[in-house]
C-alpha cells in the first residue's frame, strides 16, 4: 500500500490560516512527536501512515513560527505531500498528489455501486474483482455503523463481520483485526467471523492475515453492527508453498505451544513421495518428532502418538497415514487451515493429554468452479470446488489414489516384486449460508488402504469420517455451533503363510460425538467459550476366524466395549491490565463404561495373571467403571515491550481412551482400548513458560520456551506381551508414570526473499513402572528412557525466491537415535533357544541426519488465464544416508549379529505437475 486512506468530506475548501505562533526547538525529534506538539498548539488534525517516517528523525529550529511555516517545512523534510481539507484536517501522501476532485468521484461510484443503508449497520454491496479495480478502494471511504439515533448509552459499540478472500469467497480463518490507536485487536475464527467492542467515534482498523494485502478500513461507530472485508492476495508466485509458523504476532498472541501451519507453502517442502504432508511437515517444528522415517504418527513434548487429538472438521481421526506411514491421509488441496496446540489447550477441547491438532477443510470457491491437482510417479491427485449459489454456497471435492505397484515390481525380492499395494481417499464438504444469521456445513472423508503381500499377509483398512455443524448469529456478541459428527475406523488383518494356522482378524472403533460451543463477547471485553462435549464409543476388539479349510484356528470374538465421555467447559480470554492478558477454563469430564459386560476376578493382593486368575463374573448393568475431575486450563501473556512477551500456562487433562500396542511407531493395525477397572484413565500436567522477541518490525521472531510434564497411569507392558486377540489385556499391562521437560529455541525469518526457520529442541522423556509385585516393575522400578526419547533434535528451513516463478528450498533435520533393548544371551531351555535381554531402552540406535532439496517452476504469471501449471522437483535424503528406522538380531550360529534396517537408503527423486482450471461461475446449479 502506498498511501494512506483519505478522508471523504462533503465540502472540500481552501485552507484558513491560523494566526497563532508555535515555538518548536528540539534534536533528534520523531515525526510523531511533532505531529502531537502541532496538533496540542492549533486546530490541525492530521491523517498518514506512520510506517513512513517511524525510521526518521527531525532537529526542528523554530522560535515563533505560524503552523503552515511549520508544515511546509515538515513537507520537504519528510518528502510528503499533504492537502488541508476542511479548513483543519490535513492529510498526508507519500509520492502521490491528493485529487481535490473526489467528491464528484465519490459520488459516481456511490451511483454505481447502489449502496443500501440499513438501520443498524452499513452495508457495502460485494463487487468483484474486476469490478473493484475499476471503482474507487473501500480505503478511501468512510463507514458508518449503526444508527446515529440509537448511539451506545454506555459508549460502547460492538463491531462484528465476516473476512473473506475476493477471489474465491472463501472464509479466512486466524485474520488479525487490529486498532493502533487502542492498541487492542481481535482475530477471526474458523468462520472468518470477528467481533470486538470499541468506544463509539472514528476509528482505523487494519485488516491483516498471512499471504494477503493488508487494508485498512476507517469506521465512524454509533451502535453495534456488522463489516464484512474481502483481502486480496499477495501477487505472489508462491500460491502452491507452505509456510509453517507461529501465528503472524507472537509477541501479543495469548498462547503459547500454539503453532498455525497455513496452506500457502506446503507444497514447496521437499518429501519422499511427491505428496505434500501435513504430519510430516509438524516434525519440522520445536517440540515435535517421530520415532523414524515413514513411521506413522508423531511424538509431541514427551507424549506417545496415540496422545495427540487429531480432527478433521470436529470428526476424530485415528489413522492419519497411508501405506504405513508413507503418505499422509489427507489431501493438502482441500485443507482450509491447520492448528497445532502443544500447550495452552483451550478448554472445548479434551480427550488427549499431550496436543491437539485441529485441522479445517475449505469451503470451497464460491465465486467461480475451479479444477487443480496434481500428479507424481506414484500417485496422482485432483479437487474440483466452485459455487452452488454464488457468494451463498459452495461445495468442494478432493480424491486421491496410487498406482505404485510398479514400483514393487523393480525389486529383486521375488515376494515384493509380486506384492500389491495401494490406497485411495475422497474428501468433501459443502457450506451455505442461509441467511446473515445462520449457516449449515457438512463435510465427509473416507480412505482405504490394502496392502498384499505374495497372498501370505494382508492388511486392509479403512476409515469414515462426517460432521454436519449448525452455525447460529443470535446478535453481534453472541453465536453458537451445533455439531454431529461420526468417526468409523476398521481394519482387517490376515496371516496366511501357513495353512493350517491361517487366521482372519477384524477390528473396529466407531464414535459417534454431539458438540454444543457458545462464544459470546461481554461488554468488558471478555470472549468466553463455553458448551458441551460428548462421544459414545463403540469398540469391537477382535473377531477371530480361520482364513483357509485347512487352518486349525477357531473362531473367536472379543466382548464388545462400549463408554460414555462427555464434558461441560468454559474459557475466558481478557485484558487483566494493559499490560497482561489471560486466558483461563476449565473443563468438567466424565467417563462410564456402558455395561453388562464381563469381569475378570483376581486373587486379592496377588499380581494379575493366569495362575491368579478365579473366575469371569458378569458386570452390572448401565454406567460402571466411573470416572470424572476437573481439567484446568491457564496461559497468560505478560508484555514486556511492543516487541517482547513473556507467557507462562498450565493444563491438566484426562485421557480415556488409549492405544495397545509394543512397537515405537504407530500401525495401522494397533488396537485402542476404553478405560475400565484396571486400565485407569491418563492424566498429564504441563507447566510451561516462553520468552518471545520480535526484530526489524516483526520480519524475525525469536522464542524460547521450556517445560515441565508429569503423566499419571501410561501403559507399558511387560516382556512377551500378547495384545492381539488377548481376553485378558490387563495381565500383559501395567500402568506407570512419567515425566518429560525440554527446552525449545526458534528463530524465523518471515519476509524478504529468504525466509525459512531454524530452532532446536532438548527433551527428556522418561517412564517409571514400579508395581506392587516384582512382575510389574521395569529396570526394578527405576526410570528408564521411553521408546521415542531423542534428547537433541535440530531443524532447519529455508526458501529462496529466486524469481517469481522459480523458488528453491532446503531442509536439514538432526537427531538424537531412539532407545532400544538388546539382547545379550541366549541359551537352550527344554530344547527351546531362549533370548535373554538387557534391562529397557538401554542402547541408543546411531543418531538421525537428512538433507532434502526441492524446486518449484511455476508457469507463466498471467493472472487471465485457463491453467496455472508448475513443476515441483525433489530430492528427499539427498546424501543418501542411510538411517536406522530399527535394529533387530539374528543368531548366525556361534553369536548374536545386530543388524540395521533402513527405509530410505539412498536419495528419493521426485517430480510432481501441479495444475489449476479456472472457469467463470455465471450461474446457480
Amino acid at each position: 500500500m502506498r498511501y494512506i486512506a483519505i478522508i471523504i468530506c462533503l465540502i472540500i475548501q481552501l485552507p484558513i490560516i491560523q494566526a497563532q505562533t508555535i515555538k518548536l526547538q528540539k534534536d533528534s525529534v520523531s515525526f510523531n512527536e511533532i505531529i502531537n506538539i502541532l496538533e496540542a498548539e492549533s486546530e490541525y488534525r492530521f491523517f498518514y501512515q506512520s510506517n513512513w517516517v517511524d525510521q526518521i528523525t527531525f532537529s526542528p529550529d523554530f522560535a515563533d513560527a505560524k503552523p503552515l511555516t511549520i508544515l511546509n517545512w515538515l513537507k520537504v523534510e519528510a518528502q510528503l505531500n499533504y492537502k488541508i481539507i476542511k479548513q483543519k484536517n490535513v492529510i498526508f501522501s507519500k509520492d502521490n498528489v491528493i485529487k481535490t476532485n473526489f467528491y464528484d468521484q465519490y459520488l459516481s461510484h456511490i451511483s454505481k455501486a447502489n449502496e443500501k443503508i440499513i438501520d443498524t449497520t452499513t452495508y457495502v454491496r460485494t463487487l468483484h474483482a474486476v469490478e473493484k479495480t475499476k471503482t474507487i478502494s473501500d480505503e478511501y471511504k468512510i463507514f458508518t455503523i449503526g444508527n446515529k439515533q440509537q448511539t451506545a448509552k454506555d459508549g460502547i459499540a460492538t463491531l462484528s463481520g465476516k473476512i473473506s478472500d475476493l477471489e474465491t469467497g472463501e472464509s479466512i480463518i486466524g485474520a488479525i483485526v487490529y486498532l493502533e490507536g487502542l492498541e487492542k485487536g481481535t482475530v477471526t475464527n474458523q468462520y472468518g467471523r470477528y467481533s470486538i467492542s470499541l468506544p463509539v467515534g472514528s476509528h482505523k482498523i487494519e485488516f491483516r492475515s498471512v499471504g494477503m494485502k493488508t487494508t485498512f478500513r476507517q469506521i465512524n461507530i454509533h451502535s453495534n453492527g456488522s463489516l464484512h472485508v474481502e483481502l486480496k492476495s499477495k501477487p505472489t508466485s508462491l500460491k502452491e508453498v507452505t509456510v509453517i509458523a507461529k501465528s503472524e504476532n507472537q509477541v501479543k498472541n495469548l498462547r503459547m505451544g500454539m503453532e498455525k501451519i497455513t496452506l500457502k507453502t506446503l507444497k514447496q517442502l521437499p518429501l519422499g513421495m511427491g505428496e505434500a504432508d501435513i504430519i510430516k511437515s509438524t516434525l519440522l517444528l520445536p517440540g515435535v518428532q517421530s520415532v523414524g522415517e515413514a513411521a506413522s504418527g508423531f511424538n509431541v513434548r514427551g507424549g506417545n502418538t496415540d496422545q495427540n487429538l487429531i480432527l478433521l472438521n470436529d470428526a476424530p481421526i485415528i489413522n492419519t497415514s497411508h501405506f504405513f506411514g508413507f503418505f499422509s491421509g489427507f489431501n493438502s488441496d482441500i485443507i482450509k487451515d491447520i492448528t497445532l496446540y502443544k500447550s495452552g489447550i483451550p478448554a472445548k477441547y479434551g480427550g488427549r493429554i499431550s496436543s491437539v491438532m485441529d485441522i479445517k477443510l475449505k469451503d470451497g470457491n464460491r465465486k467461480n468452479y475451479k479444477l487443480s491437482g496434481g500428479i507424481s510417479p506414484v500417485s496422482g491427485r485432483v479437487s474440483f470446488e466452485g459455487p452452488i449459489k454464488k457468494d451463498k454456497a459452495s461445495f468442494i471435492l478432493a480424491g486421491r489414489t496410487t498406482y505404485s505397484d510398479w514400483v514393487l515390481k523393480l525389486l529383486d525380492d521375488k515376494k515384493l516384486k509380486n506384492s500389491s499395494a495401494n490406497f485411495h481417499d475422497l474428501q468433501g464438504n459443502i457450506s451455505w449460508d442461509l441467511d446473515e444469521k445462520n449457516s449449515i456445513y457438512l463435510s465427509g472423508y473416507y480412505s482405504h488402504d490394502k496392502f498384499d503381500y505374495y497372498e501370505e499377509d494382508k492388511f486392509d483398512y479403512n476409515t469414515f469420517a462426517s460432521t454436519l455443524k449448525w452455525k447460529h448469529i443470535y446478535n453481534p456478541k453472541l453465536f453458537s455451533t451445533i455439531s454431529s459428527a461420526i468417526s468409523k475406523y476398521n481394519y482387517t488383518n490376515v496371516s496366511g503363510h501357513e495353512p493350517s494356522n491361517s487366521y482372519q482378524v477384524k477390528y473396529k472403533l466407531d464414535q459417534y460425538l454431539f458438540n454444543v460451543n457458545f462464544s459470546f463477547l461481554s461488554s468488558l471485553n471478555h470472549k468466553l467459550d463455553f458448551g458441551l462435549n460428548s462421544t459414545f464409543y463403540d469398540l469391537s476388539p477382535g473377531i477371530q476366524s480361520p482364513y483357509t479349510s485347512e487352518s486349525l484356528i477357531r473362531d473367536k470374538k472379543l466382548e464388545k466395549e462400549q463408554a460414555l465421555e462427555m464434558a461441560l467447559f468454559i474459557g475466558d480470554e481478557f485484558d487483566l491490565t494493559h499490560f497482561m492478558s489471560v486466558s483461563a477454563g476449565i473443563r468438567y469430564s466424565f467417563f462410564a463404561n456402558i455395561g453388562p459386560n464381563s469381569r475378570a476376578v483376581y486373587l486379592e493382593d496377588s499380581p494379575r495373571n493366569q495362575q491368579t486368575f478365579v473366575q469371569d463374573e458378569r458386570s452390572r448393568s448401565g454406567l460402571i467403571n466411573k470416572y470424572s475431575g476437573p481439567e484446568i486450563r491457564i496461559s497468560t501473556n505478560i508484555k514486556l515491550s511492543n516487541n517482547s512477551s513473556v507467557k507462562l500456562g498450565y493444563d491438566k487433562i484426562h485421557q480415556y481412551i488409549q492405544m495397545i500396542s509394543n512397537t515405537a511407531t504407530m500401525t495401522p493395525t494397533d488396537i485402542w482400548k476404553l478405560s475400565d477397572e484396571y486400565i485407569k484413565p491418563q492424566k498429564g500436567h504441563q507447566f510451561s513458560i516462553g520468552y518471545y522477541q520480535n526484530f526489524k518490525q516483526n520480519s524475525i521472531e525469536a522464542s524460547i520456551e521450556s517445560y515441565y510434564k508429569k503423566l499419571d497411569n501410561i501403559l507399558d507392558y511387560k516382556g512377551g506381551a500378547q495384545l492381539l486377540m488377548n481376553e485378558y489385556l490387563e495381565r500383559d499391562v501395567v500402568n506407570g508414570k512419567g515425566k518429560a521437560y525440554g527446552l525449545e529455541l526458534m528463530l524465523q525469518k518471515k519476509k524478504g526473499k529468504l525466509t525459512g526457520w531454524i530452532n532446536y529442541t532438548y527433551s527428556k522423556i522418561l517412564h517409571k513402572v514400579n508395581g506392587e509385585f516384582a512382575e510389574e516393575k521395569i529396570n526394578k522400578g527405576d526410570f528408564f528412557p521411553a521408546n521415542y526419547d531423542k534428547p537433541h533434535n535440530f531443524n532447519l528451513v529455508t526458501n529462496y525466491k529466486v524469481s517469481r516463478r522459480f523458488n528453491f528450498s532446503i531442509n536439514y533435520s538432526y537427531s538424537t537415535g531412539r532407545p532400544f533393548t538388546p539382547p545379550i544371551a541366549y541359551y537352550n531351555f527344554s530344547g527351546a533357544d531362549k533370548v535373554h535381554y538387557s534391562d529397557r531402552n538401554t542402547l541408543r540406535m546411531p543418531d538421525y541426519s537428512r538433507l532434502d532439496i526441492a524446486a518449484t517452476l511455476n508457469g507463466n504469471l498471467i493472472a487471465k488465464k485457463l491453467n496455472h501449471s508448475s513443476f515441483t522437483f525433489s530430492v528427499f535424503n539427498l546424501l543418501g544416508r542411510k538411517n536406522a528406522y530399527n535394529i533387530f538380531f539374528r543368531n548366525d550360529g556361534t553369536e548374536v549379529q545386530g543388524y540395521k534396517m533402513s527405509i530410505f537408503g539412498k536419495p528419493i527423486f521426485t517430480v510432481t505437475y501441479n495444475f489449476k482450471l479456472f472457469g467463470n461461475a455465471k450461474d446457480d446449479f
